[in-house]
């Protein structure tokens, strides 16, 4: 009797922590992985560009589909970019004037981690803090452990958002200055994650 008290009160607990974690997922819009502007002009009208509208949105629709270009699922259980031996050791949050949240493409969520504006501690440049989207690329230790491993699925990813945004009419900037103690505190991560660059995005 005892030991069914004790897995019900567990089982309980599970339940009221899974409602929370699904209270802060929001769900986004299906990806649009058809159509747009052929790969070689996006190829050829990418570029880094800075001066971005702090009034500028970046839409659900628009956010959906860059997530998915960086980090989407395609065929069994591949990503859109290679990782080494397939470890697929990123993972990216998104932060806004409102939140910071993580991205889920197999759900194709994006979970509140931390509320508020804490868009300072990820730009240490004025149009960066202002703008709509910074996209934070992080790398685990536990999943790949080689760093150099890291940063190429990172650079292969902010590739294929700064292709999205070029045939999307988006402004996009590849960063590597953040204040990544602040950072790691806010978004809880611990020793074995590493930021590596954050992606500026907006119009």
């Amino acid at each position: 009797m005892k030991n069914k008290n004790i897995f019900a009160t567990v089982a309980a607990i599970a339940t009221i922590f899974g409602a929370c974690f699904t209270a802060n997922a929001e769900v986004l819009p299906q990806p649009k992985t058809t159509g747009g502007m052929p790969l070689m002009k996006a190829m050829k009208e990418r570029c880094s560009q800075r001066d971005i509208n702090p009034a500028s949105v970046v839409t659900k629709q628009e956010l959906s589909d860059m997530l998915w270009a960086a980090w989407g699922v395609t065929h069994d259980g591949k990503r859109t970019i290679a990782t080494a031996m397939n470890r697929q050791e990123l993972e990216i949050y998104v932060v806004t004037a409102t939140e910071i949240s993580l991205y889920d493409a197999e759900a194709n969520t994006l979970t509140t981690i931390a509320e508020g504006d804490f868009r300072e501690q990820v730009a240490l440049q004025d149009f960066a803090v202002t703008a709509p989207v910074n996209i934070v690329f992080v790398g685990d230790n536990t999943k790949q452990k080689g760093i150099e491993h890291q940063c190429y699925a990172a650079g292969a990813a902010s590739q294929n958002v700064y292709l999205y945004c070029a045939q999307a009419g988006l402004k996009t900037v590849l960063r590597y200055g953040c204040d990544r103690d602040a950072m790691k505190k806010t978004m809880k991560l611990d020793e074995n994650k590493n930021i590596l660059y954050v992606q500026t995005v907006g119009r």
